[in-house]
């Protein structure tokens, strides 16, 4: 059953944004009145240390609750194995973290930084780099999320499926 999240729940929370990838996890936070978004970096999944780099940004960005960008609607077979793995990756959170876990549609999220960086003048090297995209996709997925929050009073998590 999905779930709604309303804005007086979220009022006054720090949020961590997530684009999540089979190699890399792009992060983004928020400030506590949802006014700012600010890309953070990137971590590799299957870097060893990938849970506790994870543990500790919360701890230090002070995360009171996650927004996990899912593709919606994405049945193909190119994304059919990162929607399973992003499926475990959302039960590890569950288990790791006490937080509340908001899964948003990041549907188009990665074209969106491109274009974003793109038009901020950022050259073709550097938006090409490792990372950089996913990063920006973290923040842009938080945003949306803030934005529909702010809009409607209140947000739809999506199933997982």
């Amino acid at each position: 059953m999905a779930e709604v999240v309303t804005a007086e729940e979220l009022q006054g929370r720090r949020l961590l944004g997530i684009d999540f990838g089979l190699r890399r996890v792009g992060w983004a936070v928020c400030d506590e009145l949802h006014l700012s978004v600010t890309p953070g970096g990137v971590l590799a999944y299957d870097a060893p240390q990938f849970w506790e780099t994870l543990e500790r940004i919360v701890h230090t960005e002070r995360i009171e609750g996650f927004v996990v960008g899912v593709p919606v609607g994405a049945d193909s077979p190119r994304t059919k194995p990162v929607v399973v793995a992003l499926r475990e990756f959302v039960m590890q959170l569950r288990k790791r973290f006490p937080q509340p876990i908001y899964v948003y549609d990041e549907t188009g999220s990665t074209r969106r930084a491109q274009e974003a960086m793109r038009l901020l003048g950022v050259s073709r090297k550097r938006r090409q780099q490792r990372g950089r995209a996913d990063r920006v996709a973290a923040a842009l997925i938080l945003w949306d999320f803030l934005q529909e929050l702010h809009t409607w009073g209140e947000v739809q998590s999506e199933e997982l499926g």
